[in-house]
C-alpha cells in the first residue's frame, strides 16, 4: 500500500540522518584528538605490516606466489599468527591520508572510520528500539568511556574488534532480516574473526541469539527469512570465505593456514606470558587471574555514570526480556565469562575484553531511555528538569574527566578505585603500553640527550618509528649491556626488575610524567598523583644495579 511504503522510506530516512550526524561527529571528535595520543607498544610492528600491504597492492597481480603473498603479509604464519583483517584499515588509512597528516595519525585514521561506523549504526539500532534518548547516550559513553575512547584510536586491533562486535550485533538483532542481510552479517562475521583471535570467539553469542531470535520473536517484527540451521548455515559459511580472502598467505594452503594460526594463538602462553599486577599480586598465564577479574575491572574502569546507567540497562534487559535484549545480554556476558576463565590471558586491563565494555555502553544508552522515561512520569516539572539535567550534567562530568585523563586515557580508574593513586594504592598498573611517553617526555629527553648519546627503556619497547618522524634524537640500546644517559622506566610493576623496584623506591628521578600531560614541577591533582614514566641517569642505574647485587 502507499501509505505503507511512504512510511518506510520516512523510516529509511530518519535512520539515515541518525546514522550520518552519529557517523560524523564521533569521526570528527576521534580524528581530531589522535595526533596527541602518544604511539603505543604495538602500533610500530603494525605499521610495518600495513605498509606491506599497501606496497603488495602497488605490485598486484604480480606477485601472487606463496612465498611472496607471505613476504607482503606477515600474518597467520607469522610471528604470534595474527588474521590480517585488522592490517587493512590501517593500510587504507595509510594509504588515503598519507601526505595529508602525519604518518602515525594516517593509519589511525582507517580503525577511526571503522569505529564510528559501529557507533552510528548502534544509534541506529536503540533509536529503533527504544528511542532518541538511548541513540544519543550510547555512543556518548563510548566516546568518555576512557579506556575504549584511548583503543578506538590506536592502530592496533583491540578497538576494531570491539567495534566488529557491535555492528555484528546490531545487524543481527535487526527487525525483518531479509537474505541480503544474511549475507551482510556473515561478512561482519569474518572481518570479526579475521581482526583478531579473541572474533572466533563471536561464533558462540551469535549461534545463541539467532536461536533466541527465531524462538521469542516469532512476530512480524523479529521475521527471519529462512529456518535458523539454513540461516546459521549461510553466515557461518560466508564468514570463513571471507576470513579466507583478506587472508591472502592462506590462498595456497587453507588447511595449513587454519591449522597454523590456531596452534599460533593457543599457544602463545608458552612464549609470550606477559604479567599483570592486579590487586596487588602478580599474575601470569600459568597463574590465572582470580574469577572475579572482569567484575572488579567493571567496577574500577567504567566512569561513574556509565556504570550506574549501565546497571539501569541491565537490570531492564533482565527483567523484561525480549529477544533484542537477550541478545544484548549474550554478547556482553561472552567475554566477561571467557576472560573469567582459568588460562586466560591475564594481562593490559580491560584490552583483551573490550568489547564487553561496548556493550556495557549499550546498556548505558538503554538504562538512560529508562531515565527519561521515568522523568516524564513526574508530575511535579521541576522534578522532570530536574531529572534529565542531572542526567547530562553526569555525562558532561565523564567527559570533564576524560579531558583531565587525555591523552593518558588508558590510565584511568574510576571513583570508585580511589582514581589512579586510589588504584595504584590498591595494587593495580597504573600503566602498561607507553602511552605515557608524549611529545613532553620526548621532548625533555631530546634536549638533554643528541644523536649520539642513548637512552635505555624499562621493558622492550619499539622506538624505530620515533627516530624515523624525528621525535626521538637519541638511539636505544639495552641497560645491561651498552652504556648511555638516561634510563626511562615505565611504572608497570609486574615487569620490574629488581633495579626497578630499587630505583622506584630509593632514588630521586630527574624527571616525572603524570596523566594528562602533567610533569615535575608542576601541580598535580591527588587523584592523579601517580607516576606513569620516570627518568633515571646512568649514574643512578649503575648505583641501584650495585645495591641490588
Amino acid at each position: 500500500m502507499p501509505g505503507i511504503e511512504l512510511a518506510r522510506r520516512a523510516i529509511r530516512n530518519r535512520d539515515v540522518h541518525t546514522a550520518a550526524a552519529t557517523f560524523v561527529c564521533c569521526w570528527v571528535i576521534l580524528a581530531v584528538t589522535a595526533p596527541g595520543i602518544p604511539l603505543v607498544w604495538d602500533e610500530p610492528e603494525y605499521l610495518v605490516r600495513a605498509r606491506n600491504i599497501v606496497e603488495w597492492f602497488k605490485v598486484f597481480p604480480n606477485a601472487l606466489s606463496t612465498e611472496q603473498l607471505r613476504t607482503y603479509w606477515l600474518f597467520i604464519h607469522f610471528s604470534e599468527g595474527h588474521p590480517a583483517g585488522f592490517a587493512l584499515p590501517i593500510a587504507l588509512g595509510q594509504w588515503l591520508f598519507s601526505g595529508i597528516v602525519d604518518p602515525l595519525t594516517a593509519a589511525r585514521l582507517g580503525p577511526i572510520t571503522l569505529f564510528s561506523a559501529a557507533c552510528a549504526a548502534i544509534a541506529v539500532r536503540l533509536k529503533h528500539t527504544y528511542g532518541t534518548a538511548a541513540a544519543i547516550v550510547a555512543p556518548v559513553t563510548l566516546l568518555t568511556f576512557p579506556r575504549v575512547f584511548s583503543e578506538a584510536h590506536f592502530a592496533t586491533q583491540d578497538g576494531q574488534l570491539t567495534a566488529w562486535w557491535l555492528l555484528l550485533w546490531a545487524i543481527q538483532s535487526g527487525p525483518a532480516r531479509g537474505w541480503r542481510d544474511t549475507i551482510r552479517l556473515g561478512v561482519v562475521l569474518g572481518f570479526t574473526t579475521a581482526t583478531k583471535f579473541t572474533g572466533w570467539l563471536a561464533w558462540l553469542p551469535l549461534a545463541m541469539s539467532e536461536v533466541i531470535l527465531q524462538r521469542q520473536g516469532a512476530g512480524s517484527f523479529f521475521r527471519r527469512s529462512g529456518p535458523v540451521l539454513l540461516q546459521l548455515l549461510i553466515v557461518m559459511g560466508v564468514a570463513l570465505l571471507t576470513f579466507y580472502i583478506v587472508n591472502p598467505s592462506m590462498w595456497y594452503g587453507p588447511l595449513e593456514g587454519f591449522r597454523d594460526h590456531f596452534h599460533r594463538n593457543l599457544n602463545r602462553g608458552s612464549t609470550i606470558n606477559i604479567a599483570t599486577q592486579f590487586l596487588g599480586r602478580t599474575y601470569t598465564v600459568t597463574d590465572s587471574l582470580p574469577w572475579y577479574n572482569t567484575l572488579v575491572w567493571l567496577a574500577f574502569a567504567t566512569p561513574l555514570p556509565t556504570l550506574a546507567l549501565g546497571a539501569v540497562g541491565l537490570w531492564h534487559c533482565l527483567t523484561r526480556p525480549t529477544a533484542f535484549s537477550l541478545t544484548l545480554v549474550v554478547y556482553w556476558a561472552t567475554l566477561m565469562v571467557v576472560r573469567a576463565l582459568p588460562g586466560a590471558p591475564p594481562h593490559d586491563g580491560i584490552r583483551l575484553f573490550l568489547p564487553a565494555f561496548g556493550f556495557w555502553c549499550v546498556f548505558a544508552g538503554i538504562g538512560a531511555q529508562r531515565i527519561f522515561i521515568l522523568a516524564a512520569t513526574l508530575r511535579v516539572r521541576a522534578w522532570r528538569m530536574g531529572l534529565r539535567l542531572a542526567l547530562c550534567g553526569a555525562l558532561l562530568a565523564s567527559a570533564v574527566n576524560l579531558a583531565r585523563y587525555y591523552p593518558q586515557t588508558l590510565s584511568h580508574y574510576s571513583i570508585l578505585a580511589g582514581g589512579l593513586r586510589g588504584a595504584a594504592d590498591k595494587g593495580m598498573e597504573p600503566t602498561y603500553w607507553w602511552d605515557a611517553l608524549d611529545n613532553d617526555v620526548l621532548q625533555w629527553l631530546n634536549m638533554r640527550a643528541n644523536g649520539d648519546e642513548a637512552i635505555a627503556f624499562s621493558t622492550i619497547y619499539n622506538t624505530g618509528q620515533l627516530r624515523d618522524s624525528g621525535k626521538l634524537l637519541a638511539k636505544n640500546v639495552n641497560a645491561e649491556t651498552t652504556p648511555f644517559k638516561w634510563y626511562v622506566l615505565q611504572n608497570r610493576p609486574a615487569m620490574f626488575t629488581r633495579i626497578d623496584r630499587y630505583l622506584m623506591a630509593r632514588e630521586k628521578p630527574a624527571y616525572v610524567k603524570y596523566p594528562g600531560r602533567r610533569h615535575s614541577g608542576q601541580a598535580v591533582p591527588r587523584d592523579l598523583d601517580v607516576p606513569l614514566i620516570s627518568v633515571f641517569s646512568f649514574e643512578q642505574y649503575q648505583r641501584a644495579r650495585r645495591r641490588v647485587r
